[in-house]
């Protein structure tokens, strides 16, 4: 018998997140909220093609912190971007401001997950006056490739957004969603089971996936080697990296950079996969907490 898709029913009613939305910048942006709402202001940002759910474990174990965890734009139940309107860092940062403007939010910590730590590290570059404290979960502002790279990426989300996306597949239920989670990652089926429901839909003939099919065209306009090593420089919140030893390698040479750059950059290593938040919540909560200074 596999696992249900969701334990919200066995937590305590303290840990169970909340639905909110923000409408900001003509986008409706969906979210989940956990913890104390007197508590230390927190976004919570998630990975490429995952959404608000990758949180579930991590957050009741911060209940300290008034902690919001939005579906980026296209994920989870957040509006997709218009027509011709390509997804990039820069806007994902706008996003996650306008939403702490909308809060009333002047400063706040942020915890981003891969694409998310990438996006929460540009924030906290950008705006180092808004943030107070900083965590990345597997996932550090990096990018390979040259100037030409860049040229070259620019065309290829040119040429694709004109040519369109392709429909993404049907499944028959939302277990072989599950199950294609697991064969294309390295998460097990309860983190898998975890995503898929905020990010399926149902259609004729069985379900699909809700995320835009754009995300995964290539990202335009990306920060330049030299930009990046400003943006580290300009950095000046306190800023945990958690590196999963089994997980993503594509942000590691950014490392280097970051310890060389960062003012306040801590790295710290832990066994476990790229969702390790999700499989191994107690640990990096731990790490969290004592980064935190939450006692």
């Amino acid at each position: 018998m596999k696992p249900s898709m969701s334990n919200a029913a066995t937590q305590p009613k303290s840990a169970r997140p909340a639905e909110t939305s923000f409408d900001v910048l003509g986008l409706r942006l969906t979210a989940k909220t956990w913890g104390d709402p007197n508590g230390t202001p927190t976004l919570a940002l998630h990975g490429w093609l995952d959404n608000a759910n990758t949180f579930d474990a991590l957050a009741p174990l911060l209940p300290e912190l008034n902690l919001i965890a939005p579906d980026f734009a296209g994920h989870g139940f957040s509006s997709h971007r218009a027509p011709g309107v390509h997804y990039t860092s820069m806007a994902d940062v706008q996003d996650a401001l306008a939403i702490a403007d909308a809060l009333g939010w002047q400063r706040f910590n942020v915890i981003g997950h891969s694409m998310g730590a990438a996006v929460a590290t540009e924030l906290a570059g950008m705006f180092p006056e808004r943030v107070l404290r900083a965590v990345m979960i597997d996932g550090f502002a990096h990018r390979e490739g040259d100037a030409l790279e860049s040229v070259m990426s620019n065309r290829r989300a040119v040429e694709q957004m004109l040519g369109g996306p392709k429909a993404p597949p049907v499944y028959a239920d939302l277990d072989a969603m599950i199950r294609r989670v697991t064969e294309a990652t390295d998460q097990t089926w309860n983190a898998a089971a975890t995503l898929v429901a905020r990010g399926h839909k149902l259609v004729r003939g069985g379900y699909t996936w809700r995320t835009d099919p754009r995300i995964r065209f290539s990202t335009p306009q990306r920060l330049g080697h030299a930009e990046l090593e400003a943006l580290l420089r300009n950095s000046s919140a306190p800023t945990l990296l958690i590196v999963a030893n089994q997980g993503d390698t594509w942000y590691r040479p950014g490392i280097v950079r970051g310890t060389t750059y960062h003012k306040a950059l801590r790295v710290e290593y832990i066994d476990g996969p790229h969702h390790v938040h999700l499989e191994h919540a107690p640990r990096v909560a731990g790490l969290i907490r004592a980064f935190l200074e939450l006692g």
